[in-house]
């Protein structure tokens, strides 16, 4: 009798808590999945934005690297020291190739803090490939340097430094796909 009435008691014990301990593990596998997702989104946009680096999703997600990976030293570690390189000046425009060196430190170290978030993702992803295998329209960089012009120029010109040149402007018949307009007669000729 003392082992059916210790067989029901572990029988009313594992009723009671196997769907609590069903729910738990599933919640634990949720958490997880919801984790790894995240940081997935992190590591792709960093991986779409490694050449724009002064795009707001790229910033968003360099942002977010304490709080993802706050329990891996390796990323941190290089998440800091890439923000530590961010927070230094361009060179002066004088010396372009400082300008170059000061851009391959900085390509390198953000190189260096996705392949660490690579490793963590387990996911197979080569140094080089990470610091080369990008595609960037020409038409985007024209656009952006377009867009740095047109904001320095009206800087200058709402500060005072430059001028705005106004003069009168009489277009050229003989230019344009178009011929001349007709001449129509007045009533008076």
């Amino acid at each position: 009798m003392n082992g059916v009435t210790i067989l029901g008691i572990v029988t009313a014990i594992a009723a009671l808590l196997g769907p609590a301990v069903a729910v738990w593990i599933t919640r634990l596998s949720d958490d997880r999945k919801e984790a790894r997702a995240r940081r997935m989104d992190l590591f792709r946009t960093l991986m779409r934005t490694r050449m724009m680096p002064i795009h707001f999703d790229h910033v968003g997600a360099l942002n977010l690297v304490e709080i993802e990976f706050s329990h891996d030293k390796q990323v941190i570690a290089a998440w800091r020291e890439y923000l530590k390189n961010l927070g230094k000046s361009f060179p002066s425009e004088d010396d372009p190739e400082i300008q170059s060196k000061f851009r391959q430190e900085r390509e390198t170290l953000l190189t260096k803090l996705i392949y660490e978030i690579s490793k963590v993702l387990n996911f197979k992803v080569e140094q080089l490939d990470i610091l080369e295998g990008n595609y960037i329209p020409q038409g985007w960089n024209d656009d952006d340097w377009e867009h740095k012009l047109v904001r320095k120029s009206m800087i200058e010109v709402l500060a005072g430094r430059r001028p705005i040149l106004i003069q009168s402007y009489v277009p050229n018949q003989n230019l344009g796909p178009y011929p001349p307009a007709p001449q129509i007669p007045t009533p008076n000729d």
